[in-house]
């Protein structure tokens, strides 16, 4: 196994050739650095660490195959590297894990208050019906809102945390909706009913919007709640068929994704 140093050059590393700068590249991936700044940074601190070991190996006069072998019992492989970085920056990296999710906890929150608020007003006045009779249950609506968000940012939390496996993805949203339910059996069971069938909704609209079919998410939310309709008749006394609480559902979950898009693009960079 042979070293790498000059930018030109190749060398052996792990059994592969590779460059200097896919070396520094390796590590700074597999540290998994919380911040571009940071990384950078490390990334600088790193190569000037290994530019002083050679160099101080070549002024006494070892020849590259040694300064290679040296180096190599010295420094370590990058995963060992890249591992003892994880684990110093690893609570600074959950405190920004923890201060994002709450931010699109809070985002996706509002967009689906905003969405299921507006749907709500605009039936009042199509319908000739009282705008004041759609703040009747204003904790009913506040419980709803944030189980719509739990369920689709429960199912997006698994993608990031399992992105090869969709079982293992959908764990976290499962888990969470079996703890919910139970929560809700126990302390309001007569009520429980309309916001799991609202965060299967939105899970289930997430789970399918992976798949490149275009609408298909569409019956992550009609599905769920038909079942609902069918098991335990209406599920909102005031409508006979569920269509506009689908139209909510489906305009939030359609919100939702584009929240988590525009997520992606700002602070995914720093997410890692």
């Amino acid at each position: 196994m042979v070293f790498f140093y000059e930018s030109g050059e190749r060398h052996t590393f792990e059994g592969r050739r590779v460059t200097y700068p896919d070396i520094v590249s390796r590590v700074i991936l597999r540290a998994k650095l919380p911040g571009g700044k940071l990384r950078c940074e490390v990334a600088k601190e790193l190569r000037a660490h290994l530019d002083d070991l050679v160099e101080e190996m070549r002024s006494q006069g070892y020849d590259e195959e040694a300064v290679a072998r040296l180096v190599r019992s010295r420094f370590g492989g990058t995963k060992q590297i890249a591992a003892a970085f994880a684990s110093v920056y690893a609570p600074e990296r959950w405190a920004r894990r923890i201060v994002q999710a709450t931010l699109l906890s809070a985002a996706s929150t509002v967009a689906v208050a905003v969405v299921l608020s507006g749907v709500q007003f605009i039936a009042a006045i199509c319908t000739a019906g009282s705008i004041g009779s759609t703040l009747r249950d204003i904790y009913q609506e506040i419980v709803g809102f944030g189980m719509i968000t739990a369920g689709y940012c429960s199912l997006y939390a698994g993608e990031r945390l399992f992105p090869g496996s969709l079982a293992r993805a959908a764990l976290p949203s499962v888990s969470l909706g079996l703890c919910l339910a139970a929560v809700f059996a126990w302390q309001i069971p007569q009520h429980g009913a309309l916001p799991m069938v609202a965060f299967a909704c939105a899970a289930s609209a997430r789970l399918l919007q992976r798949w490149e079919i275009p609408f298909i998410w569409f019956a992550g939310t009609a599905l769920p709640l038909l079942i609902g309709w069918a098991l335990f008749g209406r599920l909102l006394s005031c409508w006979e068929f569920p269509w506009l609480v689908w139209l909510g559902l489906t305009i939030s979950c359609k919100a939702l994704q584009e929240i988590v898009r525009l997520f992606e693009r700002v602070f995914m960079g720093n997410f890692a």
